[in-house]
């Protein structure tokens, strides 16, 4: 999400979502990313684009809403093809029912949890017990540096085991260079996302780039 501001330009979210956190409308945006990139996925099928996931975040305040499993119901997905990203910073060791409840609710109808930012937030292994998400995303500050530093390197390759060895799928983010994708291919990690692959794109932008990509993978 992009804040087109009218003196400034386009503002990433780390820019803004203070902001929204001041005015309480967080929920509000995560519910109109959902419908948005739902939305889209269809636009995006009916012209023959098949995009098999998608990954939206849901924030703490909506987590902790009594009513978001209501508010899911009617939801046009294929199980799988949607996940939610709890950010790491949402203390989940500390949980209360409702959001527990929610966690086990949005499972059962057929989306994916993933926690975000794993590394630098406040997840931990008891967490991952608790939870059994389908993904841990991998902290883009433990992967910026991993061509350089053997000790990054070491945590990552720590995380992909413990992941592999609760059946959850690591996912890489801030994934800059294909020297970094190399990397992270060899320690092991099931998924990449970053820049080496493409940036944020509008829906058009995205048609043209997926129209693209494909020519040159049938060539």
């Amino acid at each position: 999400m992009r804040w087109n501001h009218p003196r400034e330009g386009v503002l990433t979210p780390d820019k803004f979502l203070h902001i929204a956190e001041e005015l309480d409308v967080v929920a509000t945006i995560d519910r109109i990313v959902l419908d948005r990139s739902l939305i889209d996925a269809m636009r995006w099928a009916a012209l023959g684009i098949d995009v098999p996931k998608i990954s939206v975040n849901v924030s703490a305040k909506r987590l902790s809403d009594d009513l978001l499993l209501n508010s899911l119901q009617g939801l046009s997905f294929k199980p799988g093809q949607l996940s939610f990203e709890l950010v790491g910073s949402i203390f989940l060791d500390e949980s209360d029912d409702i959001v527990t409840a929610n966690i086990e609710g949005i499972k059962k109808l057929g989306i994916d949890i993933e926690i975000d930012d794993f590394g630098t937030g406040h997840t931990s292994i008891v967490s991952l017990l608790k939870i059994k998400p389908k993904r841990l995303k991998i902290d883009r500050q433990l992967v910026a540096p991993i061509l350089n530093s053997r000790n990054e390197q070491a945590l990552i390759r720590s995380i992909i085991e413990i992941g592999r060895s609760l059946g959850i799928e690591t996912v890489a983010e801030g994934v800059e260079t294909m020297a970094h994708a190399e990397m992270l291919g060899l320690l092991g990690c099931d998924l990449l996302q970053g820049y080496a692959f493409a940036k944020p794109l509008c829906f058009d932008k995205f048609v043209a780039f997926a129209n693209k990509e494909a020519l040159q993978l049938a060539s």
